[in-house]
């Protein structure tokens, strides 16, 4: 019953329109099933219709309408949504249409519920305005690129604005590595005037697509340069389908703000810690670009690597030699994690008390050809801070494996006389009198073999400076605190570590004592039944817990540029 509705519809509008014969109708419907448009509007040859004109068409059985869809297209293209039912296609524009002519065509793909296809192919032609409202001249309707912040810029999020109209200033560098430009104009366009009048200031190497016969993108062939405002122009050469140019130019700019693809700088890591943290290679990674260093190790255990890590791939070649070290380094150059991390492993160990300097000039420059923004400098001190006045750096006795040269290394637990490493060094806390134990040499009995030299008890101290020697020595003294009270005097000393050039001085002083109360008291004391006594007084632990002896630097003490030690060093260990 609806298909005859529309059939008798169509007779009359088809009468009315063309003043002829009803019988001419059958004429148009025809005898075969194939379907056929029965009414649509527009009609061919149409004009002066308003902007916000739709395409209405009826068809004259149910149709597979989604084939009918894919079956319709109009030029020039037009963006814009349909309502449907089995006989009727209705297509509404998303914006008003431009003044000037238009034709939509159906081709005979679109078929039957039943499978046939339209019988003949439908197209239309129409315009839009007065002739005098169309004119002759095209226009650009917008100007789309893509901004927002630097996480959507990255992440491809960043929204498409028109900056015909307006002034924006946070334009992605790329979205996320390339920001596409879009120029959309009123009418079908001819491509070549279009791409002829595009320019941009500063110019851009470009690929340039359309993506319609209205819209044509420019794609960039390197990311837009950050902090800069780039000027598009279409200069009045472009012209549409039909040759008629646009009025005037149009000049519009926008400013990249984002700067999403800049390469940072994220970490400069180096390994930090005690000294003996350092040497057992168990440094704990260190950002000296979030942290102050003081405690870089020397080696990690005999090298201490510089991580550099950038948050994208990184140009190799132009990287590494826009890195550099102060003081001086040389060493070797690697790559990891997508040539994001730059390693620098230096030939030598580090030296103490130095402030060591990184910089990353602005040459850095990633896979895309963007360079950092500015020039980056970071540092650290190596070992630890080393101020103008000297300080006793360690202390240990001859008999452990405690350093003949500056530095020396410590041990966070203390330890006795065969310990691997020196008692304490300055990066470590002091602990009581009991963590530290020497064995005294003097054992009791009386004779030239047992009153020799042993090394167990002859101290070691190691200064942070070349020290003058006489005023250095003559701070030195070793007493005992604990009761009864002896007198111990200084027998013999070795300087060690020592500049061979001026001011010359060294940096570890070994010494030996001697205490009047041991068996042995030789040639110091005066005995002349022993030939000397340079060991301090046994005790086998009784009592236990003592005696602690106090070695003590005065401040009296001097560097070979005549500045006095830092403050008057005293260190307490118990004798075994």
């Amino acid at each position: 019953m609806k298909i005859l509705q529309f059939i008798i519809l169509a007779l009359v509008l088809y009468c009315n329109s063309s003043k002829s014969d009803p019988s001419s109708i059958l004429t148009f419907l025809g005898n075969d099933d194939s379907p056929k448009i029965l009414i649509a509007s527009p009609s061919m040859g149409q004009k002066n219709l308003q902007r916000n004109v739709g395409i209405d068409i009826l068809f004259s059985k149910p149709m597979n309408i989604n084939s009918c869809v894919q079956s319709f297209s109009i030029t020039p293209n037009v963006l814009g949504y349909f309502d449907l039912s089995d006989i009727t296609l209705k297509f509404t524009p998303s914006n008003l249409l431009a003044y000037g002519s238009y034709t939509y065509l159906i081709t005979k793909n679109c078929e039957s519920k039943d499978g046939d296809d339209l019988k003949d192919v439908f197209s239309v032609n129409f315009s839009v305005g007065e002739s005098a409202e169309a004119g002759n001249n095209p226009q650009v309707v917008s100007l789309f690129v893509s901004a927002g912040s630097v996480a959507d810029c990255n992440g491809g999020l960043a929204n498409r604005i028109n900056f015909l109209q307006s002034d924006i200033t946070n334009v992605c560098m790329g979205n996320p590595s390339i920001n596409e430009l879009e120029i959309v104009f009123d009418r079908s366009m001819d491509q070549s005037s279009v791409i002829s009048a595009v320019q941009f200031s500063p110019s851009i190497s470009a690929n340039f697509v359309w993506n319609s016969t209205t819209s044509l993108r420019v794609i960039p062939d390197r990311p837009l340069n950050p902090n800069t405002r780039y000027t598009v122009s279409v200069s009045a050469v472009a012209s549409d389908a039909f040759g008629n140019r646009i009025l005037s130019p149009v000049i519009k700019s926008f400013y990249v703000g984002s700067n999403n693809l800049v390469p940072n700088l994220s970490s400069i890591s180096v390994p930090s810690g005690t000294l003996a943290d350092c040497l057992a290679g168990i440094g704990i990674s260190t950002d000296i670009i979030a942290n102050s260093v003081t405690n870089g190790c020397l080696g990690n255990p005999t090298i201490s690597d510089f991580v550099l890590l950038f948050d994208r791939p990184m140009d190799r070649a132009l990287t590494q030699s826009a890195v550099t070290f102060s003081p001086s380094l040389t060493g070797t150059f690697s790559w990891a994690i997508g040539d994001t991390q730059l390693t620098f492993v230096p030939d030598a160990k580090l030296i103490y008390g130095n402030r060591y300097t990184v910089t990353v000039n602005r040459n850095a420059i990633s896979t895309n050809e963007i360079n950092l923004s500015q020039n980056l400098s970071y540092s650290f001190i190596a070992g630890g801070a080393i101020g103008d006045a000297p300080f006793v750096q360690a202390v240990g006795v001859a008999s452990q494996s405690c350093s003949d040269s500056f530095p020396g290394v410590g041990s966070a637990t203390g330890g006795n006389w065969l310990l691997g490493q020196c008692y304490w060094d300055s990066s470590l806390p002091m602990l009581n009198a009991s963590s530290y134990t020497y064995r005294a040499g003097d054992d009791g009995t009386v004779g030239n073999s047992t009153c020799a030299d042993v090394n167990t008890d002859n101290f070691k101290l190691i200064f942070s400076k070349y020290m003058d020697t006489n005023s250095t020595l003559n701070a030195v003294r070793l007493r005992r605190i604990s009761p009864p009270s002896t007198i111990v005097q200084l027998s013999s000393w070795i300087w060690k570590d020592c500049q061979a050039t001026f001011p010359f001085g060294c940096r570890v002083l070994e010494l030996s004592f001697a205490e009047q109360e041991a068996s042995c008291n030789g040639s110091l004391f005066g005995n002349a039944g022993t030939s000397g006594d340079f060991n301090l007084m046994r005790t086998d632990n009784s009592p236990i817990g003592y005696p602690y002896y106090l070695i003590s630097v005065d401040t009296f003490a001097k560097d070979t540029l005549g500045v006095q030690l830092q403050s008057t060093f005293n260190f307490t260990v118990e004798g075994k």
